[in-house]
């Protein structure tokens, strides 16, 4: 199969894809579909000028045949790739679940700041969601402690670390660093997320994942910005 045939079969499975998801009775051109689905779509945006390129090659290489075998527009390997890549991406993409699904380690509330400590030392962990028995309360972040120590330097260090971690959790509850999220969400729409409370100033240091994105559900995984970074 030529790189034409390559790039027309997998150009017309994402075509297919939109007129499955636009539902219209009518017939929609690939650009309008494109650009309309982009308004919801956070895979379809993130590719959305790519998209309008590949529809141009199309057409070159669709209206602008001079002969049955002959092709006046041959896709290079790279863009044959490239659009082939993005059928799966557009289709079908990667889930927060299974993708970040993991145990987690939760803290109660009721433990002390020395113990908590003594968890992080022997995790290296940076995040822990903080329940109250099965009840979400908040999530803690190793910043969040050093916050709340450095406004307690009067204090007899002793007596510090014996201070319960409700107190720390109650110091930084202005506003939740936190957001639930149900276990279909593809990963660009969790990265939307992030970028999303970065532009409107807002802190979002984790996204919990749960069922139905219920806090009264089971955690499934966790994601941070960073973890997302290891994502292509």
């Amino acid at each position: 199969m030529s790189n034409a045939e390559r790039f027309i079969v997998a150009f017309n499975k994402i075509e297919q894809f939109f007129e499955q998801e636009l539902n219209d009775a009518h017939y929609v051109p690939f650009v309008r579909a494109a650009q309309q689905l982009s308004q919801t779509n956070t895979v379809i945006n993130r590719y959305l000028n790519d998209l309008l390129e590949f529809s141009e090659l199309r057409n070159a290489i669709i209206h602008e045949r001079t002969e049955i075998q002959y092709t006046i527009a041959e896709p290079h390997d790279q863009v044959v790739e490239a659009i082939e890549g993005m059928v799966e991406e557009i289709t079908a993409p990667k889930r927060v679940i299974p993708t970040f699904q993991k145990t987690l380690t939760t803290l109660q509330i009721g433990l002390k700041l020395k113990d908590v400590l003594e968890v992080v030392n022997k995790t290296s962990y940076s995040q822990f969601p903080v329940y109250h028995n099965k009840d979400f309360v908040g999530l803690l972040t190793d910043k969040m402690i050093l916050h709340w120590i450095a406004t307690q330097m009067e204090q007899n260090f002793s007596n510090l670390f014996q201070m319960p971690l409700a107190e720390v959790i109650s110091q930084d509850n202005e506003s939740a660093n936190y957001r639930f999220i149900n276990k279909d969400t593809n990963i660009y729409q969790a990265e939307d997320l992030f970028i999303s409370s970065m532009k409107q100033h807002e802190r979002l240091d984790a996204l919990l994942i749960t069922e139905d994105g219920k806090q009264n559900q089971p955690l499934l995984g966790m994601i941070s910005p960073n973890d997302l970074i290891e994502i292509p």
